[in-house]
Formats: C-alpha cells, structure tokens, sequence
C-alpha cells in the first residue's frame, strides 16, 4: 500500500472543532487538549475523510478504549470503511508465552470483529523484531554453550587443562552475564583450541547429539542454529531469529490466530530504516554522535508543530523508565545530548552484527524499525497502531516521535490499542522467577478455544490474572484456577450446539408439520431479540467481548427452556426454522470472535484452525479429509473398527449363551465411556431411551478425561489432608481432656508463667514475678478452667463406660 494508510474517518475527520474529553485531569488521564480532528490532512484526505464517518451498511461504528485520549472514543477512519491496522509483533529471541498469547488473541478479536462484525476492510501490518540486543545475546550465549559442549565432550577425555580452564572462563562470563566482547574474546580462544585438535568438531551433524535441553524442556541450543566451524554472529543471530520466528508463527497457528496481510521484518528494512532516519535528521530532530545516531527530544518538544508524552504525560520525568528501550548492549558512557534522547542507530561492536550506514558500521535501534515499516505499508497517516501496554512507554511514545518528525506533522496515528498486561500470581512473568508459562504448555493441557475463551471472558483492555493450580511437572501441561469458568462456557456452548443438531435431526422441515408460532416460539423469539440488541451493544461499547458472552450464555438457557418444553409435549413440534436462525446467529458471533476460525463456518463449533467441523481446535494436526488426501477408507476406519469390533463381542456373547442383559449393557457402557471417545465421538444419554451423539476432537475427548482425573486427584489429596487436620485436633483434644482442671495451668505452654496456685482447684493467683494475677485475666482464666472441667469429665466418663463402670 502505497501513500496515505487505508482506514475511515477518524482523529482527522473534518470537524473544525477540538474534541472536548470528561474525566479525571491526572498525569495518567487527562483530557488531551492536543489531540486535533483535520488539522493534519490536506486535500483528498481531507475529502475521503469527511465523508466516511461510519463503516459499510451503515452500521454504527464502535467506541474504541484510545490511550491518546484515556477514554472510549468513536472510531472514525481516514478513508471510507477501510482501517490501516499495524501492530507490534515479537522480538524473537524465545518461545512465545502465555502473555503473548493473551495480546495476540486479544488482536485477533479486535480485527475479527471490526472486518466480520462492523464490516471494515482491514489491512493488518505485524512485525517481527529480528535484530534486537536480546537476539545478539541469546545467540551469542547460546553459541557458547555449543562451544563448550563440543569441546567437553571431544577433547575432556585428554585431560587438557587449558580447555578446562577455558571452559570454566566462558561458564562463568555466561553466568554473570560478561560484556559481549570478554564472551566472544574467550569463545574464540576455546574454538580455536578445539578446531586445532579436529577441523569437523562444530560442524553440523558429525555424530554428536544436536540438542540440548533446559529444564522445562526448551532447547538450550540447536546444532543447526548455533553449530558450524564458519559460524558468524552476522548469520548466527538471523538463524537464530528465525528459528523462534517459524516456532512463533506455529503457536499463533495453533491458537486460530489469523495471519497478518502483512509480515515485515527488519532485516529485511535496515536500508529502508537508513534513509527514514536521514529524513528525521534532514528536519533538524536527530544528531550524530561517535557513529550512532539520537533523537533529540529537546528540538521535537520545542518545535512548535510538534509534541512529545502524548502517550504519557509524565514520560519526562522518568529517565529509567525511558532508558528501557535502548537495549542491554548500548555503551554504559553517554553519547547523547540529553539523557531523554534515544538511540534510533547504534554504532556496532565487536560480537555485534552490522550494516553499512553514512554513519559507519551499525544497526537499528529498536523503536526506529516500526516507524520505518509501518509507513513504509500504511503510509503517512496510520488509523490503528496496537501492542501490549507495557510497549506504551518508551516504545510507542518514541515511535509517535519519529514518525512525526520524519513527516513533519503533528499526528501520525489515529487511535492507539493498549491490551491489558497479563500476571502470574501478581507477577510478571520471568523465567527467573520460574513462572514463565510457554503456549505450548499450555495447549499440552487446555484446547485453543479454551484459552480463547479465557481471554474474551475478560475486557481486553484490563489486567487479568493468571493462578496456576500445580506447579509444573516435566512434560505435563500448566494448568490455571482462572481456567474452569473458560472450560465451563465452551461446554456450555459446546452442548448448546450439539442439542440443536440433534433436534434438527430428529425434526425436519415437512408440509404436513405445523410451523405457526406459538407461545414458546414467541418467547424464544422474544429472547433472541433482545439478545442481538445487547450483543450489538456490547460490541458498540469498547467491543466488550465478556458482556457478549454473558448476553449469548443467556440466550442458550432460554432455548434449554424452549428444547424441554417442546420435548415434554408430544403435541408441539420443535419449529426447525427458528431453532437453526438461533443457532446460526450464535454460531456468526463467536466466529465473529474468532471461536471456530471463519465468520461463515457452519453452525457449531468448527476447527479453529481449519475450519473443519466436528474438531474443537485441540491444536493437533486434523486427519479430516479436507485438509489431507486421506481415503475414503482412511476415514471411516476409526468408526468400522470400533463397530466391528462392538458387534463380534455381541456374537461371541450371544454363541456362548451368554447374552444376558447385564452383559449386553455392560458392553453398550465400554463403547460410550472407551471405545466412542478415542475416535472422537461422546454419546450422551438421554431420558427417553435415545442416545445423542456429539463430535469431538479425540485429543480434546482425552484432555477432558485428564482434567477429570486431576481434580478428582486434587479432591482426593484435599480430602486426605481434611481427614488428617481432623484426626490431629482429635488427637489433641484426647490428650487434652486427660489433664485435670487442677494441673492444667501448671503444664504445658503455661508452665513457669504463674508463682501460685489455688490449693483446691489450681486457679493461678499470681504471676511469677510475684504480681497479681488482675481481674480481667483471672476472668479469661475461669473460663478456660471451666471449659476444662467438663471436658476432663468427658473422659473420666468415657473410661468408666469402658472399664465397666469401674470406680477410678
């Protein structure tokens, strides 16, 4: 796309007047005065945008959560129903996690339902950050590591103390986290050394193991990533990105996650990154400095057409918080103007890849590569720019900046998407603290539609909390108390549309059929409409996905209400049309959200990924014949098997003289709770003698039964542990009881506290000071002296009944 952004109306629709804004005025919300209608445009973008104050069909546009603004503003675009969307995607440097999948689901949504619901025609821009200081060090690192394998498992049986030595060097500088040129430096040194003994030793696929694995089974290095005599960061760290990229894109496929219209990487822009910094220097905002190139902060915020902190008010008074974008790898002596400033080209060195620039050897900062890309698709002006809140400041704040002084304009994006942070227990999540939960754990344990179901049942503007239940086990899956209500509506839906099929099935359109509504039809209709009222309403207001669920949940109980009333009456057929237009809508709107793939998949729940019905979006592969070359054959064999095998059992019974009733159920039980399930069928029982069936994914089926016998497991163990607390406070209470009132505040925890007692019943009279005990504590006394009394009866009672009313 070339020149202006695709979109439709928007913060430069042509209103002469400023937005006025409500709420608090705080460093964190204010009202932003700045924040112009037309200002920025000039002519036909000026015209298109003036005429395109709503999306296609008239519908009326959403109230979007806009971060520029702190508040839920109507979404307008820069050209007639068309949205220029860019969002940041993932520095890839290691597996995606949990709070990946969160913001990408959460975008996923967002564009699902402005394209499929609201109708807009959306050009999705994502990028994938491949040059990053956290790349050149993982590779760096990760090289090492093969190094030293290589060395130790080729060249220790020699007993070479140098190795040894050099080893112990770079296991140390891994540990402590060395400067990248000590690293590379000792690295060399061990390579070196073990090239001299054999030439082939770290070349790719010479008999050694190529993997190595962490702890959570992640893999520390690759031979085919990290290996090679010729390795070089200038192609390590490309291969290294690009093996965490494909591994991304995979758990993105997995999770139903729609592929952008557009993947831009910055190795593939570091010329184009070049020239768009000699642009923002052209108009006076960057400098250059011993081969790097800043921003000046100082020159934009004094420039009168321009603004920085528009995404945070406060941003200047915080330079820690504004240095978090510079990278690990920026020299710790300052080069800059003003400690605001941030780098937009860094001068490389050793150990560091590079690429040619009128400044010297170098490569982008990060900020710089989103402001290049995204324009370079999208253009000058951009309706939608996303990511995690956690990018607001310093990443978005400093891509606003650039973007703006390369074009010389006040305001290059539109509206700004924030999605909420995710926590663990409170925390953020970090490998160090060890609750660093990767996608692929995840799904190892819960289907895609689930954890998609846990994300819209939260606003995808707010927080959410994750609280795992167990710790994690070597190869098991991560498992999330936050996880039930999730696995609770998809079953819900999942019966829901299971229950219409089966209707539809045993209820078909005739002209001998009555189809008149009646009082329960006009009642279900009622629901439905109301229904659609507040679903549209929901996905008005900040497109609140959890409001439509709770809305959609509501409809399904009154068609329940509908389903046993109709079933109850032998006189009244179900009305099939009404019944199928119910389940469709339900069926468009989760779609509409991503639930099973495609807005137009067939009623019910689908393949996320494929689109096939019948699969619940497990994240395994599909044998279904859509998507393989599977036979016919192939295909039916699962269920021939399984019938087959049900009816050689019936013969053999019936053969033997052994077909009694209870045999025969007892084998209509193993094929519903064994042998249906594994091939992905459940039946259900139902009250009239009938059995439903439903399709699942098998996968899924077997998850579901794991879960199952994990919480009984957890109840068991919950259940032990009650039993146990209870038999020790009995315990303790029994030992308790055999202490006579008189003795009782002589012993124990009360020993050495009190100087004298009472002759006849023992009751403390001073302390062991001397003091007397007050009249307050002679009170708290009395009453556990008497509660004492009665319990010490008790047990002399209860041993007299045992001795046989033996005098004690």
């Amino acid at each position: 796309m070339s020149g202006e952004s695709t979109g439709g109306g928007g913060a430069f629709s042509a209103s002469k007047k400023l937005l006025s804004f409500s709420g608090p005025s705080c460093i964190c919300c204010a009202p932003t005065a700045w924040w112009e209608l037309d200002e920025f445009l000039e002519g036909e973008e000026k015209k298109a945008s003036s005429s395109s104050s709503s999306s296609s069909g008239g519908r009326q546009p959403p109230s979007i959560l806009n971060t520029f603004t702190k508040t839920k503003t109507p979404f307008q675009t820069l050209s007639p129903n068309r949205i220029g969307w860019y969002i940041c995607g993932p520095t890839v440097y290691d597996s995606a996690h949990m709070g990946h999948a969160r913001n990408y689901i959460n975008f996923d949504v967002l564009r699902r339902v402005m394209q499929d619901y609201f109708g807009y025609s959306v050009r999705f821009v994502m990028n994938v950050t491949d040059i990053d200081d956290k790349i050149i060090l993982r590779a760096q690192k990760r090289r090492a590591e093969f190094v030293m394998s290589r060395a130790k498992k080729a060249l220790m049986k020699e007993e070479n103390e140098a190795v040894k030595n050099l080893v112990a060097d770079i296991e140390k500088a891994v540990e402590t986290n060395a400067p990248l040129k000590e690293l590379c430096e000792k690295v060399e040194a061990l390579r070196a050394k073990a090239l001299d003994t054999d030439g082939s030793i770290l070349d790719v696929g010479d008999g050694f193991s190529n993997d190595e694995e962490e702890e959570d089974g992640s893999s520390s290095f690759t031979a085919s990533v990290d290996g090679g005599k010729d390795w070089s960061i200038q192609t390590g760290y490309l291969k290294l990105a690009q093996f965490y990229e494909k591994e991304f894109m995979e758990d993105m496929r997995l999770l139903g996650v729609k592929n952008p219209d557009c993947l831009t990487r910055v190795s593939e822009y570091t010329k184009q990154i070049v020239e768009y910094i000699e642009g923002i220097i052209k108009n006076g905002f960057a400098y250059e400095s011993n081969g790097s190139v800043y921003f000046d902060v100082t020159a934009f915020e004094n420039s009168e057409n321009h603004k920085y902190a528009k995404l945070k008010k406060s941003a200047l008074d915080d330079v820690e918080a504004a240095m978090d974008g510079e990278g690990a790898l920026l020299k710790a002596e300052s080069e800059k103007r003003n400690d605001f400033d941030f780098v937009l080209w860094k001068k490389s060195k050793k150990g560091e890849p590079s690429w040619p620039s009128p400044w010297g050897e170098g490569r982008p900062g990060w900020h710089i590569e989103c402001s290049a890309m995204c324009s370079d698709v999208l253009g000058k002006y951009v309706d939608v720019n996303g990511g995690g809140i956690d990018l607001s400041f310093p990443h978005h704040e400093n891509q606003l900046a650039q973007s703006e002084a390369h074009y010389d304009i006040k305001q290059w994006v539109n509206f700004f998407a924030h999605s909420g942070h995710l926590h663990i227990d409170g925390l953020k999540m970090s490998k160090s603290l060890k609750n660093f939960i990767t996608i692929r754990q995840a799904l190892k344990t819960y289907s895609a539609r689930q954890l998609r179901f846990l994300f819209l049942l939260h606003n995808w503007s707010d927080p959410m909390e994750l609280t795992p239940i167990i710790s994690k086990e070597e190869g098991k899956g991560a498992t999330f108390k936050q996880m039930d209500a999730a696995i609770g509506v998809e079953k819900t839906f999942a019966e829901f549309f299971h229950s219409v099929k089966g209707a539809l099935r045993r209820t078909k359109y005739a002209c001998d059929k009555d189809q008149i509504w009646l009082p329960l039809e006009k009642k279900l209709s009622d629901a439905f409409d109301a229904c659609q009222k507040e679903v549209h309403e929901s996905l008005l207001d900040n497109i609140n996905t959890s409001s439509v669920i709770s809305s959609m949940l509501a409809m399904v109980k009154e068609f329940n209400t509908y389903l046993a009333s109709v079933e109850k009456d032998a006189n009244h057929a179900l009305r099939p049309f009404l019944v199928e237009s119910v389940a469709k809508y339900v069926t468009y709107i989760l779609n509409c959200m991503g639930i099973s793939g495609e807005a137009n998949a067939p009623l019910g729940f689908t393949d996320i990924e494929t689109g096939i019905e019948g699969d619940r979006g497990n994240g395994t592969a599909t044998t279904s014949a859509a998507t393989s070359n599977d036979t016919k054959e192939e295909i039916l064999a699962p269920t021939l098997d399984a019938l087959t095998s049900f009816r050689d059992e019936i013969r053999r019974l019936a053969k033997g003289e052994e077909l009694s009733p209870s045999a025969i159920l007892g084998l209509c039980d193993q094929l519903r709770d064994v042998v249906l399930p594994t091939i992905g069928v459940k039946l259900d029982d139902k009250p009239d003698g009938n059995a439903l069936w439903k399709l699942y994914a098998p996968g899924e089926l077997e998850k579901e039964r794991q879960r199952e016998e994990e919480e009984k497991e957890r109840k068991l163990l919950a259940k032990q542990k009650l039993a146990e607390e209870k038999k020790r406070k009995e315990e303790e209470k029994g030992q308790k009881a055999k202490v006579a009132p008189q003795v009782m505040f002589k012993i124990g925890e009360n020993e050495n506290m009190y100087g004298s007692f009472d002759s006849e019943t023992g009751m403390p009279l001073t302390m062991k000071d001397g003091s007397e005990v007050t009249k307050s504590q002679t009170k708290k006394l009395q009453k556990l002296y008497q509660a004492q009394v009665k319990l010490h009866e008790s047990y002399l009672k209860s041993v007299q009944e045992k001795m046989g009313n033996v005098q004690i």
